[in-house]
């Protein structure tokens, strides 16, 4: 049952209760019993989020990209959910591992399994949705992931300071994917409206090529350095690192999807709060408005000489 269900489930229980303690309030055995079964409902619902968890999406589309409200290209749909999913996979790891010590999440990784569950009309869309997961947070995470993937698309179509403001800490991955997305809308002439839970956004078609415009002029330069500090450890499944310099600055970036995972294992064994050799790529971000990024990369790193 989906968590959002549950909740229901569990608030429509405690209706029930309250009518019949209001029926029998002058029946002091059955009154306490279920004065005791109303508290333990109460409780559980205590466990749940408060906010509306809704670890599904709804995306309309228009232009080239469908045939009025008949049916949808499955080759946009092909090249267009493919980054998403993948914007959606990122943004649920930093979800779930993006602080450390989030108490009560799993070690492993969000289930981010989409179904196609419908096909919304009015112009023509499709309904992307978890169905029932094993983990208590996946259905909350994959809910939160979906409105930041949602405000980020937002964001990229509304001015240029907006678009800075909202990739300030996101990873260069997830810059690719979101250019992706872009560019199918764009060159299919679509508008997009996309909503989860109480997020709804709609981009017009003029702003849809506005967004893919700002994300396609960011001017990359990268290089590489060599940093002698402390190693202070890595986050997996959120792939991002930290580590302190010489002068005792913290630099904290992201791992480069090149290192296999066990290497990190042993990276963090061997030189976790240990002097060693820290090998970056930096890469720095250049926008339109002539604003800087710098993002950190982390590609290798070894026992000081």
């Amino acid at each position: 049952m989906a968590l959002k269900e549950k909740i229901e489930r569990l608030k429509a229980q405690i209706l029930d209760t309250e009518r019949i303690i209001e029926l029998v309030a002058d029946h002091p055995i059955m009154l306490e019993g279920l004065q005791e079964k109303i508290q333990q409902l109460r409780d559980k619902l205590a466990t749940y989020p408060n906010e509306i968890i809704d670890g599904s999406v709804r995306m309309l589309f228009s232009g080239n990209a469908v045939h009025g409200s008949e049916g949808i290209k499955t080759t946009f749909l092909t090249k267009t959910l493919k980054p998403f999913t993948a914007l959606l996979k990122t943004q649920a790891a930093l979800e779930r591992f993006g602080q450390i010590g989030a108490r009560g999440r799993s070690r492993q990784g969000v289930n981010t399994d989409l179904y196609l569950t419908a096909l919304p009309r009015g112009s023509f869309g499709v309904e992307l949705k978890q169905l029932e997961t094993e983990e208590l947070f996946d259905e909350e995470e994959v809910s939160n992931a979906l409105k930041d993937v949602i405000n980020l698309i937002y964001q990229s179509s509304i001015s240029d300071e907006t678009f800075e403001q909202a990739i300030t800490d996101v990873p260069k991955r997830s810059l690719n994917n979101l250019k992706s997305f872009l560019k199918q809308i764009d060159e299919h002439e679509s508008f997009l409206k996309i909503s989860c839970g109480e997020i709804r956004r709609e981009i017009s078609e003029d702003n849809v090529h506005l967004a893919y415009e700002r994300v396609s002029s960011i001017n990359e330069e990268s290089s590489e350095l060599i940093v002698n500090g402390i190693f202070k450890g890595v986050l997996l499944n959120s792939g991002k690192f930290e580590i302190t310099n010489e002068e005792g600055d913290k630099i904290s970036g992201f791992i480069s999807t090149e290192i296999p995972e066990e290497t990190l294992i042993e990276y963090d064994r061997v030189f976790l709060n240990q002097e060693c050799r820290i090998h970056l790529e930096l890469t720095k971000k250049t926008f339109v408005t002539g604003n800087e990024v710098t993002v950190y990369e982390l590609l290798e790193i070894t026992a000081s000489e």
